[in-house]
């Protein structure tokens, strides 16, 4: 028998968070009301980007993540675009729930969206647990979906875990990424295609033994390097080749934030590219929790590094954002009083650290008494954040100094170290907190904050 999703929960969870219209978010960091947003997968297009997103909330029915969209210009305001692609209806259909994928459009124009097919229930239907579904628009708006071509998982691989398709063109047709798993190892697989429809399996396009699996596959160019970028476990994760298929090297630092950016792939946007992820929030809105899935769109510049490396940086367009000059100073007796800045802002300054040089950027709660540090640390060579233990590595050198940007939205704290490492936070605490620089042989010269 079939069981019924609640379809006038669905219906009134759209109408709360107002999807049948289109609203504009002034914000970096956007989310719908009421919902937060899951994995990310960009579409760009000469005058704008589709931020495609998994919609969560706290409330999900049997299925739930349907599609939704962001629109911008600029990364700096966004369009709230509502539903693009639904989940299924009936609990016996694959895409009960619906799972990350990728949008393309193709030579004739027409919009292609390959997603995950994910049913909790594959057990009882005889269904895939995972499996990758497509569906076409000729608008972008609306999608149709295609349930007579289905891509199962591989023999010899698992179909309960086979997700996050990828699409690209190749020079003579299309390639598909997927995430899959086989035996005791983590495989990301690939497929090929002339028509987007009629997919061939090719084998295996990187593997690893390290993690569980490899989450949301994207690989892109970068001046002569490719970079192939995947998650797990709250981490996104890089490797770099001289050719698109590899073989991959991993760098001895290879993540670009800490615990709480996740799920990114990359998107080219008038000639610059940008990783789209999300930054998690945190239930009850305490710092000291860890990071729970879902969130608000987080967007990282990418900067290709004289060595090869890949660096993450503050998106240039920010300083467009932030104009208004609200302090211009230079740090003291190892310290520098910030005092209360204001919600949304934007704080730089150059960085000089000795060899076990510390920077500590305080959060002095006065309402509720807490204490907080984001720290970047040149003896341990992190930038770490003390409420709940969230650190990304980062090689620095004494004596060179380094640029620093924090940009503040709320509850959002991210520091950007150089193009180099970032670390993103929610930090509860520091709204309407007391803020100091301390430093411990280091200097912090050039101290400016920025308002709107």
């Amino acid at each position: 028998m079939k069981r019924k999703v609640a379809i006038i929960a669905a219906l009134l969870a759209c109408m709360l968070t107002g999807c049948a219209d289109s609203q504009n978010a002034d914000t970096l960091f956007p989310r719908a009301e009421d919902s937060y947003v899951g994995d990310v997968m960009a579409l760009s297009e000469e005058n704008g980007v589709y931020l495609n997103y998994l919609y969560e909330t706290d409330h999900n029915g049997v299925g739930y993540h349907p599609i939704h969209r962001f629109y911008t210009k600029d990364f700096l305001s966004f369009e709230d675009k509502g539903e693009v692609l639904p989940f299924a209806e009936d609990s016996e259909i694959q895409d009960l729930a619906v799972g990350t994928g990728s949008f393309i459009r193709d030579e004739q124009g027409n919009y292609h969206c390959f997603y995950t097919g994910h049913n909790d229930y594959y057990d009882t239907y005889g269904l895939d647990k995972e499996c990758v579904l497509h569906a076409t628009s000729k608008d972008n708006k609306s999608f149709t979906k295609d349930y007579d071509n289905i891509i199962h998982a591989p023999k010899g691989y698992s179909t309960n875990d086979f997700r996050d398709p990828q699409v690209y063109r190749s020079d003579d047709g299309y390639l598909m990424l997927v995430g899959a798993r086989k035996e005791n190892e983590s495989a990301i697989v690939y497929y090929e295609s002339q028509d987007l429809e009629n997919w061939t399996f090719k084998g295996d396009f990187y593997t690893s033994r390290d993690l569980y699996f490899m989450e949301c596959p994207d690989v892109f160019q970068m001046g002569n390097k490719y970079y192939l970028v995947f998650s797990w476990n709250n981490v996104v994760y890089y490797r770099v080749s001289d050719n698109f298929f590899g073989p991959w090297e991993k760098e001895e630092i290879d993540t670009f934030d800490g615990d709480g950016f996740y799920a990114a792939k990359s998107c080219e946007y008038k000639g610059k590219r940008y990783l789209i992820g999300f930054l998690d929030r945190k239930k009850r809105e305490k710092d000291s929790l860890k990071y729970t899935w879902a969130g608000s769109v987080l967007v990282y510049e990418l900067r290709q590094l004289s060595d090869g490396r890949l660096g993450v940086c503050m998106p240039d367009q920010y300083n467009e954002y932030f104009t208004k000059e609200l302090l211009n100073a230079t740090s003291e007796n190892n310290a520098l009083d910030l005092g209360k800045v204001p919600e949304t802002c934007h704080l730089s300054f150059d960085l000089d650290m000795e060899e076990a040089g510390r920077m500590d950027l305080v959060f002095s709660n006065p309402e509720s008494g807490e204490e907080y540090k984001l720290s970047i640390d040149n003896q341990d060579d992190n930038i770490s954040f003390n409420a709940f233990p969230n650190n990304q590595p980062i090689r620095l050198e004494s004596g060179t100094k380094y640029h620093i940007d924090v940009v503040v939205e709320k509850d959002i704290v991210v520091i950007y170290a150089d193009g180099i490492k970032a670390l993103s936070n929610r930090i509860y605490a520091a709204v309407g907190a007391d803020w100091e620089i301390e430093l411990t042989d280091a200097l912090a010269e050039n101290v400016k904050i920025y308002g709107k």
